[in-house]
């Protein structure tokens, strides 16, 4: 029994591997191009194919479980076509225990996704992130090019252009409000650099203050900055909230909230990391149904477009879903839940039936 579990998850583990390496090829030459077409400064074709590079594993990330999905009905729908479902059904083998010789090895590919999202995505990602930024030379002191970085603390709103992961910042400007949410001074820098010792020490500065009766406007050439940011801090502020961990997430989201801050978007995010793993093997347990069910006599190639057509539309419900729970107020988590629900009671239903 051990050699045919070992049969059954070897054929759909290598049919998941095939469809992430074209899944994740594709999407790769297509970012490729796109970023041929932000080609400027010092960023030129051998930046722009690092930065692709580096972005692979978070590629294979979000795409895995889709693949997990197709692999399944491909794997198996090979071992259909080949009569070998037919012979174990018919030497005893239950659906159940078919099912569980395939979500072993869609287990071990998601505890290495998840590792993999935790520990191998955000550093690639800031390094990624800082390097195009700086290439491309988005230090503009109050430029409004680029969507550049954003923080907050206390009445201070900082923007920075770019962030380097050794402690520099390039394109500072931070905006200075009063209590009564009057704007009265922008500080604009060209860079700011962190020193252990001393903090952070902004250079090249143009200094607005703002007040009932005139605006006035200095330079300096260099200042201290007293604020809390560290290089370490900071590494939530250059990445998107899909690309954190989920342990930063879960501690950003509580220092907004204790901000009294929106904090939706993480919410969002952390709940889609948590449930990721069940949202796969979901969608596994549905192509298993699908492979016993309506599937089960088809092309291959129908069985493929099935799986994507049905992997697309989990996506969307999962995309429809997330700004639904901000307009309409309910749960972020449900958001998340409710589509791998919906899989999961079909699957069981169709299973059921077929065994």
């Amino acid at each position: 029994m051990n050699r045919l579990d070992s049969y059954i998850a070897r054929s759909v583990l290598l049919a998941t591997l095939v469809v992430v390496l074209v899944i994740v090829g594709l999407d790769a030459i297509f970012s490729l191009v796109d970023e041929l077409n932000q080609l400027k400064g010092d960023y030129q074709f051998l930046d722009a194919l690092l930065f692709m590079l580096m972005r692979l594993p978070r590629r294979i990330y979000e795409y895995l479980p889709m693949a997990c999905l197709i692999g399944c009905l491909a794997g198996l729908g090979t071992l259909a076509a080949g009569s070998e479902l037919t012979v174990m059904r018919a030497a005893g083998i239950s659906v159940s225990r078919i099912t569980l010789a395939v979500l072993k090895p869609m287990a071990l590919l998601m505890v290495l996704n998840m590792a993999v999202a935790e520990y191998v995505v955000p550093p690639l990602e800031r390094i990624a992130q800082a390097s195009k930024a700086v290439a491309m030379g988005k230090g503009d002191t109050l430029s409004n090019k680029g969507k550049g970085y954003w923080h907050r603390e206390g009445n201070t709103f900082m923007r920075f252009g770019a962030i380097e992961t050794g402690g520099t910042l390039h394109g500072v400007t931070l905006f200075e409000f009063s209590d009564g949410r009057e704007l009265h001074r922008i500080l604009g820098a060209e860079r700011a650099v962190y020193q252990a010792e001393q903090g952070w020490q902004l250079q090249d500065i143009t200094e607005m203050t703002i007040t009932a009766e005139e605006t006035r406007q200095e330079h300096f050439d260099a200042m201290q900055w007293d604020v809390s940011l560290t290089p370490e801090s900071l590494s939530v502020v250059m990445v998107q909230p899909r690309d954190m961990s989920v342990s930063a997430l879960y501690s950003y989201t509580r220092y907004l909230m204790n901000q009294g801050l929106n904090a939706d978007n993480y919410l969002l995010s952390f709940w889609r990391k948590v449930t990721q793993p069940l949202g796969t093997f979901a969608l596994v347990i549905l192509g298993i149904s699908f492979i016993f069910g309506p599937l089960r006599s088809v092309t291959p190639g129908y069985r493929i477009f099935s799986g994507i057509l049905v992997g697309l539309v989990y996506k969307y419900a999962e995309e429809l879903l997330a700004p639904a729970s901000i307009v309409f107020g309910f749960a972020p988590v449900w958001a998340s839940i409710a589509p791998i629900l919906i899989c999961f009671v079909a699957g069981m239903v169709m299973l059921r039936r077929a065994g």
